[in-house]
């Protein structure tokens, strides 16, 4: 848990300054979004493209130290200190966030963390999250959990709107996957922006051997 507090603090340096005090505009985005020209099949694969991609790394090197992953993993490390190894990148203008936590200095858990950068979709991240688990569907079968919880359900008949939804903190995706090395968490929420996380740690017991 210390480990993460690095990792709140990059969600802090990713979210745009319009997105700490303020709801986002409940229109659809102009014709101009950013995003317009690519289109969102493209951007849901490359989201599960990317999280398989870290997935893979985390299980080929599960139980090796810092030193280790600094040598596989592209690009700078950002933060590194209390065991954690935390990498900054982007999917077009939004944020993505790769830790790495190391327990007794052995690989023990891994987050890819997708944040909001721009309104480009009403649905956006409900696509990539759906995306994302229909590839991990794929590896890991059927979720153990699969949840879609409504803590205000003021946007429940409108599906063009859930995606506002789950900026505001109404509307929360949860699915958990029981693996061979531990447990895999794949979770959208919101708090004034979208974050898409997933989780991956190996078991205490296998991390301690």
């Amino acid at each position: 848990m210390r480990g993460w507090t690095f990792l709140l603090v990059g969600m802090t340096l990713l979210v745009p300054a319009s997105g700490r005090g303020e709801l986002p505009a409940l229109t659809p985005p102009p014709s101009t979004a950013p995003f317009d020209d690519v289109d969102d099949a493209t951007l849901q694969a490359e989201v599960a493209r990317q999280a398989l991609a870290f997935l893979n790394t985390l299980q080929r090197h599960w139980g090796e130290g810092p030193e280790r992953l600094r040598s596989v993993v592209e690009g700078p490390v950002e933060r590194e200190e209390d065991g954690t190894l935390i990498y900054l990148r982007n999917l077009q203008e939004h944020g993505v966030l790769e830790g790495y936590e190391f327990r007794k200095g052995s690989l023990a858990r891994g987050r890819y963390l997708l944040l909001q950068g721009p309104l480009n979709g009403l649905n956006e991240f409900i696509g990539y999250y759906s995306a994302l688990k229909q590839a991990l569907n794929a590896t890991y079968g059927e979720p153990e959990f699969d949840r879609v919880v409504w803590d205000n359900d003021l946007y429940a008949p409108m599906p063009e709107y859930w995606g506002v939804a789950v900026m505001i903190g109404h509307l929360h995706y949860h699915a958990a996957w029981e693996t061979t090395e531990g447990w895999l968490t794949l979770d959208l929420s919101g708090n004034r922006y979208s974050r898409l996380s997933l989780d991956y740690r190996v078991r205490r017991e296998a991390a301690d051997t």
